[in-house]
């Protein structure tokens, strides 16, 4: 995430080309882990949900509004995880088929409606993520169709995770599928995006044969199917060699309990030192290696204190919590 928002994103050697390869993938990640936590919490909180989840909805939707006002080098994506998270509960009643069902019907309609938008608007193409100046309209069409982070294609990785939470994450079994086949789903994606490139040549980027193509935030079936992909295998690598290196797994443990201050932590960092005009290829591996450094620190020293992050604790805030049911208790 980091190393992406940092850039610069145009490739200029293969080394550059290796240090991008997050780009068009960590952010989807980003959201199908959100979906598992999602599902946990629909899981474990049936008291009170409501207050707590809009509360959530509320804090996101705004703070994002706000980092989206500071810079337009970083598109945010607490805009769209505010909306995903107030459909969730619908999302979370229905059926794993359904659900299922749900995500490849948004992962063929989405991408479609987002083409057929772009040639019948074509002014809203290409909009910059919702800040407190956004228009209403533009805000509807960035958040639904024409933004860096649209529903129409943003709700898949998003069920994936709703789905991810429904099964036994503890068995080998489970992870060992979760390597295979987003390992399958992830080359197999890209690898038909490319050979419908080599095809179609310079019309793939034009009109309805868009939906054919699968470069990396597009939003088209393709990339969906191998981020996606990416995203699970990533996940069930992790569950299936959390064990390895018990040391490792304790820092990524550590920033992963800080991960909506470290999210709102770096781009307002990068909001006060990004240029203008980006930074150059070795200038941006420096901050993004030095910004990864000082979070994964921070979030080192601040987990021997025992308190969640400021922001988790302003997410979690103590006097929203109704009492547990009893399903929640451990």
């Amino acid at each position: 995430m980091i190393i992406v928002n940092v850039g610069p994103l145009p490739a200029t050697s293969f080394l550059h080309r290796l240090y991008l390869l997050p780009y068009g993938r960590a952010s989807v990640l980003f959201v199908t882990v959100a979906g598992l936590g999602m599902g946990y919490l629909l899981t474990s909180r049936r008291d009170r949900l409501w207050p707590d989840l809009l509360w959530r909805v509320v804090l996101l939707f705004t703070l994002g509004l706000a980092l989206q006002t500071m810079t337009d080098r970083v598109s945010i994506i607490l805009q769209t995880y505010a909306v995903l998270f107030l459909f969730a509960p619908l999302l979370w009643r229905l059926p794993s088929r359904a659900l299922a069902a749900v995500a490849a019907i948004v992962m063929v309609l989405g991408p479609g409606l987002i083409v057929y938008h772009d040639l019948v608007h074509p002014w809203h193409k290409g909009l910059q993520g919702v800040s407190v100046t956004t228009p209403p309209d533009d805000l509807v069409f960035s958040l639904t169709l024409s933004g860096p982070y649209p529903l129409a294609s943003w709700t898949v990785p998003f069920i994936v995770g709703l789905l991810l939470a429904r099964v036994d994450l503890r068995r080998a079994q489970t992870t060992w599928r979760m390597v295979v086949w987003g390992a399958v789903a992830a080359v197999g994606g890209a690898a038909v995006a490319y050979a419908n490139y080599a095809v179609l040549g310079e019309r793939a980027d034009t009109g309805p044969l868009r939906l054919l193509t699968g470069v990396a935030h597009g939003q088209m079936p393709l990339w969906l199917i191998s981020s996606v992909g990416g995203a699970v295998l990533v996940i069930g690598a992790c569950l299936r060699w959390q064990t390895a290196a018990p040391r490792i797994r304790s820092v990524l443990a550590d920033t992963g309990r800080f991960a909506f201050t470290a999210y709102v932590l770096h781009v307002v960092i990068l909001a006060l030192i990004m240029p203008a005009d980006g930074f150059t290829p070795g200038g941006g591996i420096f901050v993004a290696t030095a910004l990864n450094a000082v979070i994964v620190g921070a979030a080192g020293l601040w987990s021997k204190t025992g308190r969640p992050g400021p922001l988790e604790w302003l997410l979690r805030k103590p006097w929203l919590m109704g009492p547990r049911s009893p399903a929640s208790r451990p």
